[in-house]
């Protein structure tokens, strides 16, 4: 049996529908569909699904090859995915500076050999380029499943001789363990690790092979076909819509979490028929034609957004939504015109087939290798598009833009989580200088850190400071939990804490998302995440009342992107206006809250260091290095006032 011969089954291509869209509007940021980022586990449940079901049914009739498997992935995945990047590429060439176009190029070579999950794992994190900027992240996704078709076939042909039942046995411990991989990956705060790569999202993948063993065997076939467990694949649908509904970017994921998406696509495609009403509603024709364009629409829909939000520095979800139904109509353009050419051409000789692949694998990657070699054509970019001014201003600046890496010294150290070596260099070095004073916080802490080391006056400084960690966010890599006993027990060790954290995780945009460019946009008023603000203050009073605890409010962000070499002209090389005016009304929400505690102290930054719009230049100091973050010269030329300011709460000690 091949796979034309396959019962073709509508709700499968409804489930499709189920799980692009929202994953469309989630890209779109269009409200309610915090947790949309989930239909790319129905995709890959689904994938599953199919692939095992196409090599069960071949290999039983006995005409399955790999060369006739891969020659149908090649037909199915290149077509519409290259023409995508290659139209990309000339509209990324238009709108993006060297810095994104280098990692734009980096994704099209990483892209071509299907490890873009890989490579986004490395370019990602913290610091990186916004996921709002990355026109071809989600690619991550195609590579995870190329590797996995690339790996499972073999798996089934050398375990054919243990039957089905012995090879259901053995992917589903495949599966346990890949979910155990995935949640301790998240339970050791390494969620990048567990959501890009194949090791902790082959569980998924597995969810969908065993639905098919199930479904081919003598028990399966009898409990679908009963119609007894009819309401078990609306259940299935309830928990899809329930994780999109109710998830958000806060979720441990793709760990246990995932099972509520997963299991339900499980459910519907094990128990959804035409008689059923979850079929019904699956297989109606406006969802099953979704769920056909589904694969193209995934492809155009986020690079499409993302040119639009750089191209107009917009971000609003009239525009954005605009921007999805174009993607919808160019997605059944693709289809109609790319898609569904390719993968009739059964009769292509393998030959041709694979050397036609290779060479348009060769020429992207060549590209996109170009690209990255020459620092997104940096030196081009610098002669033909700056004028004289903003070219001087980015040669001077520029490399001033980088992030501190101070070394330890002696007994001036930091950390981003308590252990051992972290408590025996604190009490060692309390017997030979006295108390500390302890920097508690963000990256933003890191910069506190930093400046208050440069000053030189303080010989027992300590940090505890780890990028995106916040008091209201419970994220296993955090050490807030842990470091209340800590150090209410080391106490004598530490004569002050020093607690500061981002202002601009305070200050919402139009998703209800903080540290958000949308939110600092000419036009925008001010709104404020109240309730974290709250929330900082009752954590610093679960400290023990004998600590001297510092609450040293945020200071103004430049909020200004400092890769784009046209900001360095002289008349943009300025504090956004926008963003002195949200932090100026952020620091009275502060200090009307901080005035009725007795808890902690309140000093405010903000106050201290006065940013204006000419701060972001000083005595050929470029003082950010990103929007938000503090330079290493910026750090040392205002480590004074930072210190003066806290002259009152660590008199005793500067």
């Amino acid at each position: 049996m091949s796979i034309t011969m396959m019962k073709y089954r509508p709700e499968v291509d409804g489930l499709r529908a189920i799980a692009i869209l929202p994953v469309v509007l989630y890209h779109a940021g269009i409200a309610g569909f915090p947790g949309g980022f989930v239909g790319v586990d129905v995709f890959f449940v689904i994938s599953g699904y199919l692939i095992t079901s196409i090599i069960l049914s071949e290999r039983r009739a006995g005409n399955f090859t790999l060369t006739g498997f891969y020659g149908r992935r090649i037909r199915r995945i290149f077509p519409a995915l290259f023409v995508m990047m290659a139209v990309s590429y000339p509209i990324a060439w238009a709108l993006l500076d060297p810095s994104a176009m280098k990692e734009f190029s980096g994704s099209i070579a990483a892209s071509t050999v299907f490890f873009a999950n890989t490579y986004f794992l490395e370019v990602s994190g913290y610091f990186a380029t916004a996921a709002e900027l990355k026109p071809l992240l989600h690619n991550w996704s195609l590579s995870v499943e190329e590797q996995f078709y690339l790996l499972f076939p073999m798996a089934v042909l050398l375990s054919w001789r243990a039957g089905p039942k012995g090879q259901a046995a053995l992917f589903f411990a495949l599966a346990l363990v890949s979910l155990g991989f995935a949640q301790w990956h998240i339970g050791r705060g390494e969620g990048a690790r567990a959501f890009f790569l194949l090791h902790t999202r082959l569980w998924e993948l597995m969810a969908g092979a065993l639905t098919a063993y199930w479904l081919t065997s003598a028990r399966g076939t009898d409990l679908r076909d009963s119609g007894r467990f009819r309401l078990a694949a609306l259940l299935g649908l309830a928990m899809i819509l329930t994780a999109v509904f109710a998830y958000d970017n806060e979720t441990a994921f793709p760990g246990v979490a995932a099972l509520l998406p997963c299991l339900g696509a499980v459910l519907i495609i094990a128990f959804a028929t035409p008689q059923s009403l979850a079929g019904q509603i699956l297989g109606w024709r406006p969802v099953v034609f979704v769920g056909l364009v589904s694969y193209s629409l995934y492809l155009w829909h986020v690079p499409l957004l993302v040119f639009t939000r750089i191209g107009t520095g917009r971000d609003d979800a009239t525009l954005l939504f605009g921007v999805c139904v174009l993607a919808f109509v160019i997605a059944c353009l693709s289809w109609r015109y790319v898609e569904r050419p390719f993968r009739r051409m059964h009769d292509l000789a393998p030959r041709r087939l694979f050397g036609a692949a290779a060479l348009c694998m060769a020429i992207l990657g060549g590209i996109g290798l170009t690209g990255l070699q020459t620092e997104g054509f940096r030196a081009f970019y610098l002669e033909h598009r700056l004028d004289a001014a903003a070219r001087a201003n980015f040669e001077q600046f520029s490399p001033q833009a980088t992030r501190s890496r101070v070394a330890d010294d002696g007994c001036r150290f930091r950390a981003e989580e308590l252990d051992d070596d972290f408590t025996s260099r604190l009490e060692t070095c309390a017997a030979e200088h006295g108390p500390a004073v302890f920097v508690l916080g963000d990256s933003h802490a890191e910069n506190i850190y930093n400046a208050l080391r440069s000053t030189e006056r303080l010989p027992f400084l300590v940090g505890l400071t780890r990028g995106g960690c916040r008091p209201y966010q419970h994220k296993a890599k955090c050490s807030y939990d842990a470091v209340v006993p800590f150090l209410e027990q080391h106490r004598a060790a530490i004569s002050q804490v020093i607690f500061h954290v981002s202002g601009s995780h305070y200050i919402l945009d139009h998703r209800n998302e903080g540290d958000s460019d949308a939110a600092f946009e000419t036009g925008v008023r001010a709104r404020f995440a109240q309730d974290n603000i709250a929330k900082t203050s009752e954590y610093l009073a679960k400290f023990h009342e004998e600590l001297d605890v510092v609450w040293l409010g945020p200071f103004a962000e430049a909020r200004l992107d400092l890769n784009n070499p046209e900001n360095y002209s002289p008349d943009r090389l300025r504090f956004n206006p926008v963003a002195l005016d949200h932090f100026s009304l952020l620091e009275d929400e502060i200090k009307a809250l901080a005035a009725d505690q007795s808890a902690y102290r309140y000093v405010s930054l903000f106050d201290a260091l006065a940013f204006d719009a000419d701060t972001l230049v000083q005595q050929d100091c470029l003082t950010f290095w990103d929007v938000d973050h503090l330079s290493p010269c910026g750090e040392h030329l205002f480590g004074p006032t930072i210190a003066a300011a806290l002259a009152g709460p660590l008199s005793n000690r500067l």
